[in-house]
């Protein structure tokens, strides 16, 4: 069985997705930074040990892609102010999209703002890829000091697993959650693959 899986990390800017990237990559500062956008994405290669995949316990190895959220206010011809993506790194979703085994998407609590933001990655990353709901997951960030409650998602969401993530005090939860998740979309993998298979053996 391929353990490797290519999995996209996408939500709004400054949502906390190079943070988690960084700590769960073990590649780099989790926070205390000035705050700097990534620019186009960034993509970081890691091994997660002792993932169990239909019973069997396994390594898997993760390309982990921390997408920009970029966005840009834009007026139309009627006046009206509406938030866009960057064409610069829209252009490159295709490319970014290509080979994806699963999505992470993050957003911040008490932000209703990054609902809708979601719903338009949802479309891009999930819908137009194909996966399925055992393929994604939703993290809501709570960066340092921030007490509050997630905004409600819409119905696209539904099915897909929400989970709490706090890189202060529960950073041990956050590294189970992501290793269950790879499980996750490795089982789904394994299952595809022998789907497969056995339609070519009748």
């Amino acid at each position: 069985m391929n353990n490797k899986v290519k999995l996209l990390m996408v939500g709004p800017p400054e949502c906390g997705k190079t943070a988690l990237t960084n700590f769960l990559s073990e590649a780099g500062e989790v926070g205390g930074e000035e705050y700097r956008p990534t620019k186009g994405c960034r993509i970081v290669e890691f091994e997660v040990p002792n993932v169990t995949v239909s019973s069997m316990t396994t390594k898997a190895e993760v390309e982990l892609w921390d997408v920009s959220g970029d966005r840009r206010r834009v007026t139309n011809s009627h006046g009206i102010s509406y938030i866009s993506f960057s064409k610069r790194y829209e252009n490159c979703w295709p490319a970014i999209q290509r080979g994806c085994n699963g999505a992470i998407f993050v957003y911040s609590p008490g932000r209703e703002d990054h609902s809708r933001y979601l719903d338009t990655l949802y479309t891009h990353f999930v819908e137009q890829q194909g996966l399925r709901e055992t393929q994604c997951v939703v993290f809501c960030h709570y960066k340092p000091g921030f007490k509050g409650k997630g905004a409600k998602l819409s119905s696209s969401f539904n099915q897909i697993p929400k989970l709490d993530t706090q890189l202060e005090e529960e950073s041990g939860s956050v590294r189970r959650d992501f290793n269950n998740f790879v499980s996750s979309v490795l089982g789904h993998m394994s299952a595809v693959a022998e789907m497969q298979e056995n339609s070519i053996l009748m």
